[in-house]
């Protein structure tokens, strides 16, 4: 009897804790009506609190957000729209910011899709990636043809008009004399010159252009470049050699270099004399080398340079001085990629400076002052760093910054107050949705979801939020059902396969509440979701929320292996006494349960590993974490979706394979008989193999696929949290119940009990299944050979009730 109590007294734990549950729901709700009425008390002070602490712009923004809706609204009477709408170009609309530049016209004019290219962004790689310049205009229309050399028997070199090409032709020195005393350029790219000495130019025509990557150039000679510097030379092309450093004396006064290209060298240092007598210089690009540390000296002189690469590079920190403050033209500076872990205040001293990269660095905080002295600034990187704070006044001085690259950071949490002065920003970037929260000023931030969120819903896909209502329903009932009928039916024969089934239906059930607790909060929350998305994901309903799927999830992956084996060891094994005692059920359930219980619960313990909100990582309080694979307790979520899950699949996968053949075998010399018995139990264990498959696999490759680098997109993600991980739930009280022969046996019964049933409609079966019931009992009477009818019919009952 304790053993047949046991789903219900599940069932009243899980009444218990949705009881309290209620009571935190509840007072949520209180806070939330609370705010609003202290919200509506504090309008009529809005300029003032703008100008007060960083508390009172969260009770602002709180204000703003009141007014966001998903439909378009109408400017007040000084034609203002509400924070986090935007006014449309020449019609009197605001939409709000999820709505520009969605690719969906929202205003009547069409500007909500207007300028929605960063520019920043596009200038800045083509900038970086740019091609090799192939003389004056008007060449790329000629045909190509072969130039001989003077006095170089069968020697030429591919050349178009002013160009000549002479790429990879193995040559070890420039040749005495060139075809031409007029040429746009020279390409050399692919030659094996190793030194250039004092004399290597000596015969270099008036080019305008000289290309020598992959030349295998290992020195520099001093003077080498005083030729080119009396010829009109304004770009030189040198990247991808060995240099290791630079001659002191590289160029003569007088030349009109323009663009000196040194990247992917050798170089480790830079002395105050690399770069002298280069006034004329424009585009510097030294990333990819091996530069730790310079002064304001080595660029001291370059008083016309507009872009600098020095990413890529070893540069650890940036302290005020190494970028002299008479660089009145640089406009682009590049950092990105180095090793730089702290940047001193007033470091930037670039007065003109409109782009500035520090991508990919190893920022963790980032403070005041350290972006001053760059009020023309309009775009900035602080992309895949590690920054995990940001102090109030971090972003004053940048009052016309237009893109700002937050993403790839440490950050999970940004106040207001940090952006609140960028207010010509219009393109932002984070990791994570929700932070958009703290930018309703911004025309465009980016994700504007996580694929099941977004800044207006928890669910934000409407077939997403209709499917997780429908399985929630068919989880809950079904599932009921079971629990039920199985109670107030009880088997006969095999007790024990019985009894598993209904502590699986208790499992299944947890997951219909968890579904069912979800789907509530995304109605609660219907239209202004960003409002409380921070204290939902905090919140101890979002943990019990949590708490219920894995609970749900590993308690039936392990009950089904249990009712996997049991199946196993009746069929291979049908003449072997089965173990009845209730002592020994209980303390496997128990086990079960327990090893379940445990795994569910250890995330809400307060620790270091876990963090404070472990279900809270996402909004539907999953600990699957596919979008972000490596957060705190990462370790433990692969124990549970990968091994836990995949050694049951294999198990099961195994297991029915083995009952098959088990089964098969069993028919003998009597195939005839049994090949539409065969047929139909081959079909069933089909469908309950794939059904396992179609949950399990599909999580277990997309975690591993995640925890490999591999980018998940948002949708495959939502619908593998809120549609795929509960499937098992909603059919498993269909696959091992409602769809068995002792079920409907049962069903038939209770039907023929109804005076309004026909007795000739109850009593008739299909040809199918009489033909499978009365071929398996054959079956399992071949299987008993030897043995009494009583043993055989006893066998047989016990098979029945697994099909």
């Amino acid at each position: 009897m304790t053993i047949m109590m046991m789903p219900l007294l599940s069932l009243g734990i899980v009444s218990a804790l949705l009881s309290l549950s209620s009571v935190t729901w509840a007072s949520i709700t209180a806070s939330v009506e609370q705010s609003k009425s202290a919200i509506k008390a504090s309008v009529g002070q809005r300029q003032v609190m703008l100008k007060l602490t960083s508390n009172a712009m969260e009770s602002e923004l709180d204000t703003e957000l009141s007014a966001i809706d998903t439909g378009i609204l109408l400017p007040d009477d000084k034609d203002n729209c509400p924070a986090g709408y935007f006014h449309c170009n020449t019609t009197a609309q605001c939409v709000p910011q999820r709505a520009n530049c969605d690719g969906r016209v929202d205003c009547n004019d069409g500007s909500d899709e207007w300028n929605c290219v960063n520019n920043l962004e596009a200038k800045y790689w083509d900038h970086l990636f740019r091609k090799n310049p192939f003389g004056r205009q008007g060449m790329d229309d000629r045909p190509i043809g072969e130039c001989f050399w003077p006095n170089a028997k069968n020697f030429s070199c591919p050349c178009r008009g002013y160009e000549m090409l002479c790429r990879f032709q193995q040559l070890t020195a420039l040749p005495p004399q060139l075809p031409s005393n007029n040429l746009a350029t020279l390409d050399l790219t692919g030659n094996s010159f190793g030194l250039i000495d004092a004399q290597f130019f000596s015969a270099l025509p008036d080019v305008e252009s000289l290309v020598l990557k992959f030349c295998a150039i290992r020195e520099i000679a001093s003077h080498a470049f005083d030729r080119p510097a009396a010829i009109p030379l304004k770009t030189l092309y040198m990247d991808d050699n060995e240099l290791s450093r630079l001659p002191e004396h590289f160029f003569a006064p007088g030349n009109q270099l323009r663009i000196l290209i040194l990247a992917r060298n050798q170089l480790s240092s830079l002395s105050s004399n690399n770069f002298r007598y280069l006034q004329q210089l424009e585009d510097l690009d030294l990333r990819g080398n091996l530069i730790a540390n310079f002064d304001a000296s080595v660029f001291a002189e370059l008083q016309s340079l507009q872009v600098l690469y020095l990413n890529n590079n070893r540069l650890q920190q940036l302290h005020l001085g190494m970028f002299p403050s008479n660089l009145l033209n640089l406009h682009t500076l590049s950092l990105a990629h180095n090793q730089i872990a702290s940047i001193e205040a007033n470091t930037f001293t670039l007065p003109q400076l409109r782009h500035l990269f520090l991508a990919g660095n190893q920022l963790s905080y980032i403070r005041e002052g350290t972006f001053c002295n760059l009020s023309y600034l309009q775009g900035l990187h602080l992309n895949e760093n590690q920054i995990e704070k940001f102090d109030l006044h971090a972003f004053d001085c940048l009052e016309n910054l237009n893109s700002l690259l937050l993403n790839g950071n440490r950050f999970k949490t940004l106040q207001p107050a940090v952006l609140q002065n960028l207010t010509n920003l219009d393109f932002i970037y984070f990791s994570w949705f929700h932070l958009c929260r703290a930018a309703l000023h911004v025309r465009v931030c980016d994700p504007r979801g996580d694929g099941i969120s977004s800044t207006f819903h928890l669910l934000d896909n409407q077939v997403l939020r209709g499917s997780v209502w429908i399985m929630a329903s068919i989880a809950v009932v079904g599932n009921l059902l079971v629990l039920a009928g199985r109670y107030f039916y009880k088997s006969r024969s095999n007790v024990e396969h019985s009894l598993y089934l209904r502590h699986l239906a208790a499992s299944d059930f947890l997951m219909g509440i968890y579904l069912t607790l979800i789907a509530c909060a995304d109605i609660s929350f219907r239209g202004q979701y960003i409002r409380h998305e921070e204290s939902w994901r905090h919140s101890e309903l979002c943990a019990f929320a949590g708490f219920l799927s894995t609970f749900s999830c590993q308690s039936s992956t392990l009950l089904l292996t249990l009712v996997t084996w049991d199946r196993l060891m009746s069929v291979t094994r049908p003449l072997k006494p089965r173990d009845t005692e209730k002592v020994r059920i209980v303390l496997r359930l128990l086990l079960v349960w327990g090893i379940s219980f445990g795994l569910a619960a250890a995330p809400l313990l307060t620790n270091d590993y876990f963090g404070e909100h472990f279900y809270g990582n996402n909004g539907v309080c999953l600990s699957l974490h596919i979008h972000d694979p490596y957060a705190k307790g990462w370790e433990y979520s692969a124990l549970l979706f990968i091994c836990i899950n995949t050694v049951s699949l294999i198990f099961i996968l195994y297991s029915y394979v083995r009952m098959l053949q088990a089964i098969r075998d069993s028919g003998g010399g009597m195939r005839s008989t049994h090949s539409g018995r065969d047929s139909v139990v081959a079909t069933r264990f089909a469908i309950i193999v794939t059904t396992d498959c179609a949950c399990w696999l599909p999580i277990i490759v997309v975690k591993v696929a995640a925890l490999s680098g591999c980018v998940i997109s948002p949708d495959l993600y939502a619908w593998l949290a809120v549609m795929v991980l509960p499937v098992n739930s909603a059919l498993n009280p269909v696959l091992y119940t409602l769809t068995t022969a002792a079920f409907k046996q049962q069903l038939r019964r209770y039907c023929h009990t109804l005076p309004t049933c026909s007795l000739g409609n109850n009593e008739t079966r299909s040809q199918t299944q009489t033909a499978y019931e009365s071929g398996l009992s054959v079956s399992l009477a071949h299987m008993g050979g030897g043995f009494g009818g009583s043993g055989r019919k006893h066998m047989s009952h016990r098979h029945m009730s697994y099909l």
